[in-house]
C-alpha cells in the first residue's frame, strides 16, 4: 500500500503527528519496534509518575502522626505496587491503540531503516510514502567504563523490572531522572546515594530552586556526592561495588545509570547528525526533501510535551496548512519533592517572588516549602517563571499561557484566583513584583 506519510516511532511525537495528519485527511502508517506509546508511556513519564505518587503517599502516611494519623505495621507490597503501575500502562496503551485505530492509522511492528537511497525498509520490505517522519525517540546513555548489564547495573528502562525494593541503591547522575528515582526509593525505604560529576544536583537549574529539593533529599537520608567521577563498577558477591575517582567506595544492590539520554538514530545511515547524534532540521522540521524529524531525535529539551507539540505542528506543515514551526514556550518540570517547574527567561527587569509558606492552602496540605518567582520585561510583559513547591507542575501552565499570549503581569493581578488554592501564589507573586502583594511583604 502507498501512504501519504510514514512515521517511525509511536511515542509522543509520532502518535500525535499521526493523529493530526489523519485529521487532515492523510493516509498514515505508524512504525514501532517495541510498544505503542514509546518510552514515555511504557518506561518513562507514566510509570515513573505513578511510582512517585505511590512513594509520596507512603511517606505521607508514615509522617501522619503529627496531624493525628496513627498507623502501625505499614509496609509496601512491591509486587502489588508494580502490578498497579503495569495496569496503568496497559490501560493507557490500549486506549492509545484504540484511538489510532479509530483514525484508520495503520500500525506496522518492526525495525525501521532508512537506507542510503533514503528508502524506508521495515522487516525487509520497502514502505512507499510521499513523506517520512523520524520520531524514533531516545534511549538511556551510559559511559564506556560502566556499561549496563540490565541485571544489577541498570538504566531507567530497567528500574520497573527489579524484583524488590533495594536496601542500597546507587544512582550515577543527579539530573532529572536521578533526582526523581532518588525521591521514589528513599521514600520507599532504600538507602540512596547520588553521585554527580557537577557541583550541584540538577545541573543548569537555578541554585535557589534546587535548595528545597536538596534539603528534602538529605532529610530522607539520601547521600549526595558532588564534583566527583565514577571510576568503575564491579560485582562483589551479590552487591555492586562502585569506586569513585577520589578513592571512595560504595556498595549497592543496584547501580542506576541516570546520566542522560541519547538519540535513536543508528538505523538511519544517510541522515546527517551533529556531534551528539541528534538530527539537524530546518524551521519546517525537514531533514531534507520529503524527510522530517521531530521529538527527542532532534535534540534538547528531551521532553514529551515538546515532542507532542512538534508532532502536532509538523503534521500541519506536511499537510500544507502551516508554513513553519512556531516558537514554543516549553515548561521544564522535575517531579521531585517539592516539585520544580521553570519556563522562559531566568532574569528580567521586573521580578516578583512569593513563598508557599504565606499561602493558606499550602498549610492545609502541609506543603509550605518553596516559592514562585515571576519575571517580566521592562514593559511588564510576562517572560518567565520559576517555581519550587507543591503542584508546581500544574501551576506553571498559567504562566505558560501568559507568555504565549503576551500577557502582562498586571493582567494576572486582575485575574481572580479562588481561595484557598495553590494558584494564589501566581497572583501574589505577580502583585509582589508591582509592590502590591497583600499576604507577603516583598523583598523585591
Amino acid at each position: 500500500m502507498k501512504y501519504d506519510v510514514s512515521i517511525i516511532g509511536s511515542g509522543p511525537a509520532g502518535y500525535v503527528c499521526a493523529i493530526r495528519l489523519s485529521q487532515l485527511g492523510k493516509k498514515v502508517v505508524l512504525i514501532e519496534e517495541k510498544e505503542i506509546g514509546g518510552t514515555c508511556l511504557n518506561r518513562g513519564c507514566i510509570p515513573t509518575k505513578a511510582l512517585i505518587h505511590l512513594s509520596t503517599l507512603f511517606k505521607s502516611i508514615k509522617d501522619g502522626e503529627k496531624i493525628g494519623i496513627n498507623v502501625s505495621g505499614l509496609s509496601i507490597d512491591f509486587n502489588k505496587a508494580k502490578n498497579w503501575v503495569n495496569q496503568i500502562v496497559l490501560k493507557l496503551r490500549s486506549n492509545l491503540e484504540y484511538l489510532l485505530k479509530s483514525y484508520k492509522i495503520d500500525i506496522i511492528k518492526g525495525k525501521a531503516i532508512i537506507n542510503e537511497k533514503n528508502e524506508l525498509v521495515v522487516n525487509n520490505e520497502k514502505i512507499e510514502s510521499d513523506c517520512i517522519v523520524i520520531a524514533s525517540g531516545s534511549e538511556p546513555s551510559f559511559i564506556p567504563s560502566i556499561i549496563p548489564d540490565h541485571n544489577k547495573i541498570i538504566t531507567s528502562d530497567d528500574i520497573f523490572s527489579i524484583s524488590d525494593i533495594p536496601n542500597d541503591l546507587i544512582i550515577i547522575g543527579g539530573g532529572v531522572i536521578g533526582i526523581e528515582m532518588a525521591t521514589i526509593f528513599s521514600y520507599l525505604g532504600s538507602n540512596v546515594t547520588i553521585i554527580e560529576i557537577m557541583d550541584q544536583i540538577l545541573p543548569g537549574f537555578p541554585r535557589d530552586v534546587i535548595i528545597p529539593v536538596e534539603r528534602n533529599l538529605k532529610k530522607s537520608g539520601v547521600n549526595i556526592k558532588l564534583k566527583v567521577k565514577t571510576e568503575k563498577c564491579e560485582y562483589d558477591e551479590n552487591k555492586v561495588k562502585v569506586k569513585l575517582e577520589n578513592g571512595e567506595v560504595f556498595n549497592g544492590d543496584y547501580v542506576l545509570l541516570a546520566i542522560g539520554r541519547r538519540p535513536n538514530t543508528k538505523n538511519f545511515s544517510n541522515i546527517k547528525v551533529d556531534e551528539k547524534g541528534f538530527i539537524k532540521v530546518n524551521n519546517k522540521m525537514e531533514v531534507n526533501s520529503g524527510i522530517y524529524a521531530i521529538g527527542d531525535v532532534i535534540g534538547p529539551p528531551l521532553l514529551a510535551h515538546k515532542a507532542m507539540e512538534e508532532g502536532y505542528y509538523s503534521a500541519e506543515i506536511i499537510a500544507g496548512i502551516r508554513e513553519t514551526m512556531p516558537k514554543l514556550n516549553i515548561p521544564c518540570v522535575v517531579y521531585s519533592d517539592p516539585e520544580i517547574a521553570i519556563i522562559g527567561e531566568k532574569e528580567g527587569d521586573i521580578i516578583g517572588k512569593f513563598p508557599f509558606i504565606s499561602c493558606g492552602r499550602a498549610w492545609t496540605i502541609d506543603k509550605t516549602e518553596g516559592f514562585l518567582k515571576i519575571i517580566g520585561d521592562k514593559n511588564g510583559k510576562v517572560i518567565g517563571a520559576q517555581i519550587v513547591g507543591a503542584n508546581a507542575s500544574e501551576i506553571i501552565s498559567e504562566i505558560s499561557l501568559a507568555i504565549s499570549s503576551s500577557l502582562k503581569i498586571e493582567d494576572i493581578c486582575h485575574t481572580v484566583h479562588p481561595h484557598p488554592t495553590l494558584s494564589e501564589v501566581v497572583l501574589e507573586a505577580s502583585r509582589a513584583s508591582l509592590r502590591k502583594s497583600v499576604h507577603y511583604k516583598s523583598l523585591y
